[in-house]
């Protein structure tokens, strides 16, 4: 598994290539995650959380990467970690 962190202006732009095509998705709602995290199955299923420094929100829970949208934000993951 990987574990990709986005961090400041880059989690609101991971949340909004990952999340955006949601029905109400709003990219100010994001703003008050320290971090996102992707955490990525090696089957490809995929899901986001938005960390708070005491807490998180699962904003998607485990899906197939089926549009491939982990590979788009991968590039500017501030850190990657593999478990």
């Amino acid at each position: 598994m990987k574990r990709l962190f986005f961090y400041g202006d880059k989690a609101v732009r991971a949340a909004t290539d990952l999340l955006g095509s949601l029905e109400g998705f709003n990219p100010a709602d994001y703003e008050k995650y320290s971090e996102l995290e992707v955490a990525l199955q090696e089957d490809g299923r995929f899901s986001v959380w938005g960390n708070l420094p005491n807490d998180a929100d699962l904003l998607q829970d485990t899906k197939k990467d089926r549009d491939h949208a982990v590979q788009s934000v991968l590039a500017y993951a501030d850190e990657i970690i593999e478990d």
